[in-house]
């Protein structure tokens, strides 16, 4: 991986498995995984040891799965999977990978500022027996508050990984540094303005990768641009089969599944976000991949199946 990197220039921070349990779907072989309810799920993947750790939940409007359909419709296709109306809720299930002497958080959540029933990853880490200080990369798929601000601590405004590299997909750093507030929607100014304040509070520990780079032997971006211009996910090889993580190229167990081609409200293009999910929805159940999906209910692990044009999610916790 090519990377723009500097040192840091200042130091600031410094479980045990339970009984494993063998899953198997579509006839795919197992994983070991091992769950609790304090919103920590482990499993092992070939050499790997992944944790999934459960920042919270964000409680969106139904009205916003879609940007183009009225409400009735959208709240009937939610119907069709026992759904509740008005609401849902998305998960923020954020991996880590511990690979030999590394230990590699996917996204960092949304730190305490942005909604109330997020930002828990400071307490997942602690109840995971997890020492911010010992991860050595964060990764940042793209730059929306709930995968990047958590990145700083919201006391006192430092970086809440003082010991690691930080790496985002190129285009998606350059573009959140370029972008003019002023020219945006008002109602995402406030999107594009904590995003360059959290970039710039990491500073230079903050590297540009290509959106295909391989970050350590095994663990490499996966371009999956739309939702925005750089947005990738990541691919983890290891085991029989392997592992993506999705960021947001899925949002609900149903709608991304069997209406794939919708476009919510937060996809800043939605076309190519469709394309790109489709792509990496025919790569998994091509592959037999395990997928961990951000959005989906804790932990967001799963596969897929394809139904005709569209898709299935069988999740593992089923």
């Amino acid at each position: 991986m090519r990377v723009c990197s500097h040192p840091t220039r200042r130091e600031i921070m410094a479980g045990s498995l339970a009984a494993a349990l063998a899953t198997s779907v579509a006839g795919v072989p197992s994983i070991a995984h091992a769950a609790g309810g304090d919103g920590v799920h482990k499993l092992a993947l070939g050499d790997l040891q992944i944790t999934i750790l459960s920042d919270g939940v964000l409680n969106v409007p139904t009205r916003l799965l879609n940007r183009d359909m009225n409400s009735a419709t959208i709240e009937a296709a939610l119907g069709e999977a026992g759904s509740a109306s008005g609401q849902v809720q998305y998960g923020v299930n954020i991996v880590l990978v511990r690979s030999g002497s590394e230990l590699v958080l996917i996204d960092a959540g949304a730190g305490g500022t942005w909604e109330p029933t997020a930002g828990k990853l400071a307490d997942r880490l602690a109840t995971a027996g997890i020492d911010p200080g010992t991860i050595t990369k964060v990764v940042i798929t793209h730059g929306h508050p709930d995968h990047l601000w958590g990145l700083v601590d919201e006391f006192d405004d430092s970086p809440r990984f003082a010991n690691a590299q930080h790496i985002m997909p190129a285009p998606e750093l350059d573009y959140w540094r370029k972008v003019s507030v002023e020219t945006l929607p008002e109602r995402t100014q406030g999107v594009a303005a904590g995003a360059k304040r959290v970039i710039a509070t990491v500073g230079e520990r903050l590297a540009a990768a290509a959106p295909d780079a391989e970050i350590l032997p095994g663990i490499a971006f996966l371009a999956t641009p739309g939702h925005t211009p750089g947005h990738c996910s990541v691919r983890i090889s290891g085991g029989a089969h392997g592992l993506i993580v999705t960021a947001d190229t899925l949002f609900h167990p149903h709608v991304s599944f069997a209406y794939p081609e919708w476009q919510p409200a937060a996809d800043m293009d939605g076309a190519q976000a469709v394309a790109s999910r489709r792509r990496l929805l025919d790569m998994a159940a091509a592959d037999g991949l395990q997928l961990a999906s951000y959005h989906l209910p804790f932990p967001g692990l799963g596969r897929v199946e394809r139904r005709g044009a569209a898709y299935r999610w069988l999740s593992a916790r089923a």
